[in-house]
Order: C-alpha cells, then structure tokens, then sequence
C-alpha cells in the first residue's frame, strides 16, 4: 500500500509540475502572441507595399528587415578634385518576379531548403521535429528543419538570434505569411529577401553582383552557387572561399540529378563551363566586394575599404554616410588601367608568338591570358599617391591588387639604389669613383656560401673584355659591373638605403632586402607601389616620401575622422604614421641628381628605354631604368618626370616566364602613360647648388677636349671625386665652367 501511494504522489507531483510548465508556457506564448498583434499590422503593411513593388517595379527602396538601420546614408569615396570614385548606396534594391526566374532557380531552392513547400500550411511538422532532435544531439549545431515560410518570418520580422522567443514570435509570422499570401508570394518574396553574402540581398542583385547577369539569364550552375550559399553566404562565396563553393556547387547539383532536371555526366562540363567563365570575367569591372551604386575603379574601391575596415565596421563603411577623400586622380586611374589592359594584349600577343617560334610545350592557353601587369605612379612632391592599377581589370576572378600586395624581385631596378650608395660615399673599397668611373664588364666568379656564383648579362651576343663606365653601365643595364661594385661595397648599407626609401620596417619586410651578393641582380623583393615609392628618393634629392591614399574621412553630419594634414586623429593615424611624416636624407642630394642624370641615358641610343619609347612615340624628359628577373620572370620598367615617379611590372602569378625582358614588356606600358600625361612638362628635376658641370668625353669618361668626337655635359658633386682631363684625344683645351 505505501509504494501504491508514492507512486501515486510522485505521479501527482510530477502532474502539477507538468502542468505548471504547460500553464507557464501558454501564458509566455500569450505574452508574444500580444506582442506580435501589436506589431503585425506595421509588419505586413511594410510587407504588402514590397510585395506590390515587385509586381510593379524593377528596384525599391523599401527594406523590410526588422533589424535594417533607419539612418543609413550613402558613402562617397572623392579623388583629389572631389569626383566621385565610388558611391555607396544601400536604399535601393533590385528586384525579379517569379514569372522572370528561371525554374531551376526557385525549384532547385525548394528541392534544398523544403520540397514539400506547396502541400503543408507553414510547417513541415516532420521535418521541423527532425531540426530539433538534430540540434538535441549537436548542441544546437543542426539546422532548424525551417520551411520557406518560416526562413522568410525570420528573415523579415525576427532579429534572427536563436532563442525560444524568436521561434515563438517566427511560429505567428509563419501562420500570418500563409494567411495572408499564397504559396507562389511567399516564394517570390523569398527569392527577393535572401542575404546572399557580401552585403547582398535577393537573387535580382546577386545575379548582377556576382556574375553581372540578370537574374532571367542564371544557367543551372550559377543557381547551384547561390542555393547552395543560402544556409552560410560567406562560408561559400565563391569569391572568398572557391573551393568551399564548388563542394557546395556540386553537392546541390546532384540534388538536381536526383530530382531529374540534370543527367549525372552534365554534372562536370555544368562546373568546369561555370568556372571557367567566373575566372575569366567574375562580375566584370569595377564592382566592390560590397555594393556599390557607382564603381569607377574597382582596384581604388576594395582597397580604400580595406584601410577602412581595419577600425570601421563595414556598415559605418558603406552606409554610414562617410565621405573619403583620396589623393587619387580619377582621370590618370582611368587612362592608366585602359593602357595597362590594350598593352597586355599585344604583350600577350608577343608571347604567344615566341612560344610558337621556340615551339615551347610548357604553356597553355589560360598562361597566355593570364599575364597580369600592376602599375602605380605617385605625386613625388607631395607623398599622393595619383594612380594605383593592381591588374589586367578588376573583377571578382581577379581581384588581388598586385600594385600592392604582389612582391616580385626586381631584377636590374636595383642598380640604381647600389650606384647611388656609392657615388654618396664617394669610393668603394679604397678607390675614389664618379659616374663615369670605369669598369670592367668581364664574367667573374665569386663566392656565396662555398658556391660559385658568375652573372651575366642578359643579351645572350654581347662582347665581354671592355671597360665601361658607371653612366654606361646602367643604360645598358650590365650585370657584370653592378655586381663587381656591389661587391666592393658595404651590402648592409645598400639594403638599409632600400628598406629605408621603400619604408620596409618590420622583420618580414625587411627579409624582402637580402645582404647578399645577389642583391646586385635584384632578388629583393617590392611591389610597385613600394619601388615607385623607393624611386622617389633620386628626384627629391635623396629624400624619402611616405606614400598616402587617404587624405581626410568624414561623415554627412560634420564629424571629421581622420585629416592627413593633422598629426593626432581619433582613427587611421597609421594611414601616415608620426614618425614618417618628416623626410629623411638618405643618400647626398648631389649624389642623387647623378643618378637623375644617369637615368636619362636610358632612352638615348643604346639604352634599355630606347625601343619601349620607340614604339609608344614617348619623347619627353624623363629619367628610367628597366628591370628583369632571372628566365624573363618578371618585367619591370621604373622612372619619373617632372611631377610624378611611376613604376610598372609585368609577369605571371603562377611565375612562368614572358620570355622577353622588362622594357618590352612593363616598358611599354610606362612609356605611354608617361607620354599622354607629361605633354606639358616645364619643370626640371631640381639640381643640387653645390654641383659642377663638366663636359665629358663618352669614349673615355674623362673631361672633353675640343677633339673629343661625342661629348656630353654632366653635373658632379662639386667637393667630390671628379674625372681627369682626356688625353686620348689631345691636350687641347677643356670645358670646365660651373653654373652660378
């Protein structure tokens, strides 16, 4: 009798508990229920308007997420004369009707996400069983098991955290949406609400935004990325994670098979078509990896917001009203990135054909088109940076920036930074030099941790044996004597000068600038951004500039963020740190306007810049060196004018070689675009006062007499070593006379 009552009890007791449970629960699904009446009729009025919007219009300004912020604005990115770059505007969204989906689309959604959509009332009870036991087991980990309608109550009138309250109040939104619309509204509006990633919401601006179709025009593949994006739109982008995309792509595409819209042996040719069409164009041009209303350079956009977002959400960034002022000129950008794109073509060209002529196995098609090319070019007088091109055209197939992210070596550019370091010094070793000391071009060996170790030039029919001079020496660009004097020299120093001209600091950076023999061929390693930037040192009389984008951030409201001209700001003060804001003398001035004067040679007869020039009808001041790569990896051509320094390189990602030298390749595009701006150039390279100009004899590097057959003036460091008088020629009477 005592255990008949315990149980009896224990029975009552775990009754009660029950059913105060049941009662608690009721009561708090009262309490939402009243909530939500209080909030349905400004729900689905908001709603009710979209849903008519998408009859009606292409595009609406209408958001009906819950949790959208009421004071978004558009954001503006200026170039220095206040043109508008980029425009960021989150008001408008483009919209599809069903009617103009492709069926894949909206059926392939349905076979992933609730494939008995049009026979249940809202919710699949089954399925929606099977989601919690799921979560039961994984910790909340599974997915829900949510059909259309709940994915859309949640998307629309939940803050989407996961509590039992939203899945309550979402319960009400579902019942009310199957209520109030029928079966082909709901999915319409889902297809039109769904946040695919990268701040993009419904297929109509996904389609325009990833692949720069309509959504009418999506192919089976493309819809297989975006269905199976939806449960996690950033995990599978197929901009950021592509391999996440195309386990997902096929994963999706199989469903497809299954259901009978697509035999199993498309499954492949369907991918290998989508992708290859992806890698080639992306969404083409000048999109963000956020929405963008207006985009004239991609490559200026992305990394402008990636400095940004290093202390700004990307909200703040792209609807928060911001105004960024750059330094760059839009026209140049233009110009700039039209050249780089027509000159890579016959560049590509070029290579197709030698690759045809040596009857070279070890190249494909997709090598040829993907000969990339980065260019930069910088205000030297004032740290702005003008243009800044990071490859053959931006789309999200090629968005890597390599003006500023790609580190090459750069080949023969170095020989400029090695001769200014030892015409500064004066001497190498225990000998006195000048510009037009001479050297021999023989091929030496040398020593480098216990291996031989003998540069050559790179023409393969040049004659070893002369003498030749360092003015020479760098408009031809021999190897031979650069290492020969390199070697003599302190290479700690050279790599210091380097590091502190291109503003490498930190240790990676730093590893980029070996201390090693083979510096002198140019195995340190910079973008153009940096050698543009490293360059800049020679023209501002041996002074080096802190390059700078971003020059003053704000908002629509007058709060002002960042403002270069201002040493303290509450954000971005490593835009232009403190410590670099002041130019630092790193080699003489004079030294520096000797190697000015060095580098013009290069487009006189004979020099590297003469062909590039050549066949661009480049013919305006302008002081250069080229640069190539051991096997023609990389191409590189480097200089300034009057106002702006620029540097541009040429090679493959995968660092194959272009088979041809640097002024052949980057040098053209250098050349044409230094020729269309520079047409009215009426400033020259400021000279040091303390210089001493000498007439020299070109066959022997010495002070001309008046038979001297070719003659050039050359300004010298006056107190520094200077060049005896010819006596090759005579002993007839020199010039030697000094500018007042």
């Amino acid at each position: 009798m005592k255990i008949k009552s315990f149980i009896k009890k224990a029975l009552t007791i775990i009754g009660i508990f029950f059913l105060i449970i049941f009662i608690v629960c009721s009561l708090y699904m009262i309490v939402i229920y009243f909530e939500f009446l209080s909030n349905k009729d400004s729900i689905f009025t908001k709603i009710e308007k979209f849903s008519k919007a998408l009859s009606k219009a292409n595009e609406t300004d209408i958001s009906i997420r819950i949790e959208e912020n009421k004071d978004k604005k558009s954001s503006y990115f200026l170039d220095r004369n206040k043109k508008i770059i980029a425009q960021y505007s989150p008001q408008k969204y483009k919209l599809i009707p069903l009617r103009r989906i492709p069926f894949f689309v909206s059926r392939g959604f349905l076979i992933i996400e609730d494939n008995r959509f049009y026979k249940h009332k809202g919710i699949n009870i089954v399925r929606l069983s099977y989601g919690i036991f799921k979560n039961i087991i994984t910790l909340g980990h599974a997915p829900g098991g949510s059909t259309i309608s709940q994915q859309l109550a949640k998307i629309l009138f939940t803050k989407q955290k996961k509590t039992i309250k939203r899945k309550a109040y979402e319960l009400y939104c579902t019942f009310e949406l199957e209520k109030r619309f029928t079966k082909n509204e709901i999915l319409q509006i889902y297809l039109n609400s769904i946040y695919l990633g990268h701040g993009i919401y419904g297929v109509a601006d996904a389609s325009r935004f990833y692949f720069d179709k309509d959504a009418s025009e999506l192919t089976i593949a493309e819809a297989s990325i975006f269905i199976g994006m939806n449960r996690a739109p950033e995990r599978y982008s197929p901009i950021k994670y592509r391999e996440n995309a195309k386990r997902i792509q096929k994963l999706v595409l199989n469903q497809f098979v299954k259901e009978g819209y697509l035999l199993k042996k498309e499954i492949n040719m369907e991918i290998s078509r989508f992708w290859k069409r992806f890698n080639q164009f992306g969404a083409i041009g000048n999109q963000s990896f956020w929405k963008t209303e207006i985009n004239r350079s991609g490559y200026i956009t992305e990394y402008i917001r990636q400095i940004l977002e290093k202390e700004f959400s990307n909200e703040k960034i792209t609807q928060g009203g911001l105004i960024v002022e750059t330094s760059i000129d839009l026209e140049r950008q233009i110009l700039a990135e039209k050249i780089v794109k027509n000159q890579l073509k016959y560049i590509q060209n070029k290579i197709a054909k030698k690759i045809k002529t040596k009857k070279l196995t070890n190249y494909t098609e997709e090598d040829i088109n993907n000969v990339e090319a980065s260019f930069t070019s910088i205000d030297y007088k004032k740290g702005e940076i003008l243009v800044l091109v990071g490859g053959s055209g931006y789309s999200f197939a090629n968005q890597f920036n390599r003006a500023v992210y790609s580190f090459r070596p750069i080949g023969s550019a170095v020989k400029p930074f090695i001769y200014g370091v030892a015409l500064s010094d004066g001497k190498i070793g225990g000998r006195n030099i000048h510009a037009f000391s001479k050297f021999k071009d023989e091929i030496a060996a040398y020593i480098i941790n216990g291996k031989k170790y003998q540069p050559k030039n790179y023409y393969a029919n040049h004659k070893y044996g002369n003498m030749v001079t360092l003015y020479d020496a760098l408009k031809t660009s021999l190897n031979t004597v650069s290492v020969a004097v390199f070697n003599e020299m302190d290479k700690k120093k050279v790599a210091e000068f380097i590091r502190n001209a291109a503003f490498l600091y930190s240790n990676n950076e730093k590893k980029r600038v070996p201390q090693v023999l083979s510096l002198a061929l140019g195995t340190c390693e910079l973008s153009t951004l940096e050698l543009a930037t490293s360059y800049s040192v020679f023209c501002r009389n041996g002074k080096n500039m802190y390059p700078v984008i971003i020059k003053k951030v704000y908002d629509s409201k007058g709060n002002v963020y960042y403002d270069y001209t201002r040493k303290n700001n509450p954000y971005f003060n490593k835009i232009l740190p403190a410590e670099h804001r002041d130019p630092v003398q790193l080699i003489r001035p004079e030294a520096a306007y000797e190697i000015v004067q060095m580098m013009r040679s290069v487009f006189e007869k004979g020099g590297t810049g003469t062909w590039p020039a050549y066949v661009t009808g480049f013919n305006v001041p302008a002081y250069a060196k080229s640069g190539t790569t051991q096997e023609y990896k990389d191409g590189w051509f480097v200089g300034f004018t009057d106002r702006e320094v620029s540097a541009s390189w040429v090679g493959l990602d995968n660092n194959k070689s272009i088979l041809m030298p640097g002024a052949s390749t980057a040098g053209v595009i250098w050349c044409e675009y230094n020729g269309r701006i520079s047409s009215d150039i009426i400033n020259p390279i400021p000279r040091p006062k303390n210089m001493k100009l000498l007439s020299i004899c070109m066959e022997t590097g010495l002070v001309a007499g008046k038979d001297c057959p070719v003659v050039k003036d050359f300004y010298f460091w006056k107190d520094g070593p200077l060049p005896e008088k010819c006596y090759i020629h005579g002993e007839e009477s020199f010039l030697d006379f000094e500018e007042e």
